[in-house]
């Protein structure tokens, strides 16, 4: 049993600065492509892969449209044995959903690399872009993934306690966030994830902006890294 890495990648340009902040919105809202290897194109998800890849943990890695790899963040990937997926965000029904997955498989510079699965942006309380179908609805997702073969592995919830966490019918409810804001009262130390983790897989969910630009979320995954060899528990992949 291990620990199964998510990772979703939201921000173009990542949000250390107020600059790199705005010309992600820009991209995201108004252009909603990416601009490849222009001003920074991805940087920051390129240090975080350079990081897994030091330390041989292999994730599955969910870009949104205008968040695709460009070919040297491909060639990390790659390096990695990752897997990519759609983080999605037109939900609003399946021709929408089915549209951007077209698109995105259309844009990825290597045709040749699986689209296996698919995550959900956001987790249904807000509107976080122009492209984004706010309400989270999990059951749904679920049904199309057997229609189109795909997996849908992980939920945005937030679990409260160890069983909270464990697969049932190949998915995942909740996820153990990285972002310390996003943890429950209850369940919330990287003690109590490595535990169950010894026992069952567990989703673990980073989103490397905020590797990026937060201390305290770089310095938990680190720690995470470490423990995680001490007791022998795998990275493993879906």
């Amino acid at each position: 049993m291990g620990l199964i890495l998510r990772v979703d990648i939201d921000k173009p340009y990542g949000n250390t600065t107020l600059v790199r902040k705005i010309a992600s919105k820009l991209v995201e809202d108004f252009y909603a492509k990416p601009l490849f290897n222009s001003f920074g194109y991805l940087t920051h998800f390129a240090n975080f892969l350079k990081t897994c890849n030091d330390y041989n943990v292999s994730g599955i890695m969910y870009h949104r449209i205008c968040t695709i790899p460009n070919e040297a963040v491909m060639e990390l990937i790659k390096k990695g044995n990752h897997k990519i997926g759609l983080h999605a965000e037109n939900t609003r029904n399946l021709e929408t959903f089915s549209n951007e997955l077209n698109t995105f498989k259309s844009l990825l510079p290597d045709k040749n690399i699986a689209v296996e699965s698919f995550s959900k942006h956001g987790s249904g309380k807000v509107k976080i872009g122009k492209y984004h179908y706010a309400p989270y609805e999990a059951e749904k997702y679920l049904e199309w993934a057997k229609q189109l073969n795909l997996k849908f592995p992980f939920g945005n919830e937030i679990g409260e306690n160890e069983n909270d966490f464990l697969q049932k019918n190949n998915f995942h409810k909740s996820v153990f966030w990285i972002e310390r804001d996003y943890r429950s009262s209850t369940f919330n130390t990287l003690e109590q994830l490595v535990e169950v983790a010894s026992i069952h897989d567990v989703g673990v969910l980073i989103h490397p902006c905020n590797y990026d630009s937060t201390k305290n979320v770089a310095d938990d995954f680190h720690e995470l890294i470490k423990m995680a060899k001490e007791k022998k528990i795998e990275w493993r992949l879906i």
